[in-house]
């Protein structure tokens, strides 16, 4: 998982309100700078969270999108978005009471110091939006009644994170998490708002959309002793209901198994993150979330599906970073596969230069195979399309945008997108009549 920062802001998927935030930022390049000041809301409750730890924040985000194929269709298969037009996507409030500690669950290791004490920490985030119905979990938010009508074209409400933590001076520093929670899979899980994470693009990678959101419960994240000036060791492992799921109708927990490794001056990340466990009955069409692959149980009742992310990050000079992540992933028995195992895989290459103080440019480029239909909402079976119509193949997306922040509490992104479908079956872009599109964006996000 990625982390970016500017000189003088922190921007990761965690609010650093700890000794390691001096040295992240002071090592880490550029990318969306958002202000590291305390916000509107924190301001506004002023004393009342004196001396509690406790930090609330929100954020607004709203887009415009069109596409130049004709139709109102923008790409299903790498959008939270479904339509063209006007989109809120989020909007959201966050409060947490921030963990001390040297390691950031689902980021990084850092080479600061093992505190000695223990401490504790939780966070609660709920997002009303677009982007809502990606986070919906299955026996957790889908039914409450603002959640009624699932197109994915309207807006929705979810409690994506509440989770609590706990930090034990053991190994090299050690944190656990329990409760609901964003994965700690993919280089651009997250929200609008730097923490949890920062999201560089207003549309998603094919990557993005293969993996699960949320889990809910446990994952120990920890640091391996190191000698100061080694590079950095640490490592995360996690039992979770599935993916997206609250209940897991199959009874298994899936396993997490991440490490990550640092450089001693912070600049080269390399992540490793996977997860496995029986697909089988997590899909759920009725309440529009749980997991995207329906699998069909073997004798033994299992269907097993794992994925798996490797992302290579390096800081090449105070303005220029680079990420490229890999990712695989396969699904046995898969109901959309004709009961087949089902294979997908693919790259992205991100580079992220910054132009100015606030103003960045950020590029990525993408390959992605998923000629095996598995996923409902690449093929289109989410929408309701019948089997003849869904879409699979080999993807090609380029994106570009620039992101800038007029003031610290506004960032703004004009984006365009290209993508391109090498295959012999449906076309999926332009409600299934073109293999090719063209979109244009702009979204503004909003920090109080």
């Amino acid at each position: 998982m990625i982390a970016v920062t500017a000189p003088k802001t922190i921007t990761t998927k965690t609010t650093l309100k700890t000794l390691t935030s001096a040295l992240l930022a002071a090592t880490l390049a550029s990318g969306s700078a958002v202000a590291a000041q305390p916000g509107y809301l924190q301001q506004a409750l002023g004393e009342s969270l004196d001396g509690t730890g406790i930090t609330v924040r929100g954020w607004a985000q709203a887009g415009v999108i069109t596409n130049f194929n004709g139709s109102d269709d923008v790409s299903k298969q790498a959008f939270l978005n479904s339509e063209e037009g006007a989109n809120l996507n989020q909007l959201a409030l966050m409060i947490e009471k921030p963990l001390k500690s040297n390691v950031l669950t689902r980021i990084t290791p850092t080479p600061a110091p093992m505190p000695q004490a223990f401490d504790w920490g939780f966070t609660l985030t709920t997002i009303y939006g677009k982007d809502a119905q990606f986070f919906l979990t299955d026996g957790w938010d889908e039914d409450l009644g603002i959640n009624d009508d699932q197109d994915a074209g309207v807006e929705a409400f979810t409690f994506t994170q509440a989770f609590a933590e706990f930090y034990f001076p053991v190994l090299g520093g050690s944190n656990l998490m329990v409760g609901l929670f964003h994965t700690p899979l993919e280089n651009e899980i997250g929200f609008a708002e730097p923490a949890p994470a920062p999201t560089d693009f207003y549309s998603r990678s094919y990557a993005f959309m293969h993996g699960p959101a949320k889990h809910a419960g446990a994952l120990y994240a920890f640091k391996l002793p190191s000698a100061p000036g080694e590079s950095v060791l640490g490592a995360e492992v996690g039992l979770v209901q599935g993916w997206n799921n609250m209940q897991d109708r199959n009874s298994d927990l899936d396993i997490i198994a991440n490490l990550r490794w640092r450089s001693a001056d912070m600049k080269t990340w390399i992540d490793w993150e996977n997860i496995v466990g029986n697909g089988a009955n997590d899909s759920f069409a009725e309440c529009g979330c749980g997991s995207p692959y329906p699998a069909i149980a073997d004798s033994s009742g299992d269907a097993r599906r794992y994925a798996s992310y490797l992302t290579y990050s390096r800081v090449l000079d105070a303005d220029n970073r680079i990420a490229l992540e890999l990712t695989t992933g396969e699904q046995e028995n898969a109901a959309l596969n004709g009961g087949a195992d089902a294979q997908w895989y693919g790259a992205n290459l991100n580079w992220y230069h910054r132009l100015a103080e606030n103003l960045s440019w950020n590029s990525r480029i993408e390959w992605f195979n998923s000629e095996d239909p598995a996923n409902v909402v690449m093929t289109g079976a989410a929408a309701g399309k019948a089997p003849f119509q869904w879409s699979s193949g080999k993807f090609t997306a380029l994106t570009t945008n620039v992101t800038w922040n007029p003031m610290p509490a506004l960032r703004i992104r004009p984006e365009l997108r290209y993508d391109i479908q090498d295959s012999d079956g449906p076309d999926a872009f332009a409600g299934g009549s073109k293999d090719s599109q063209l979109i244009a964006s702009v979204d503004a996000t909003f920090y109080f």
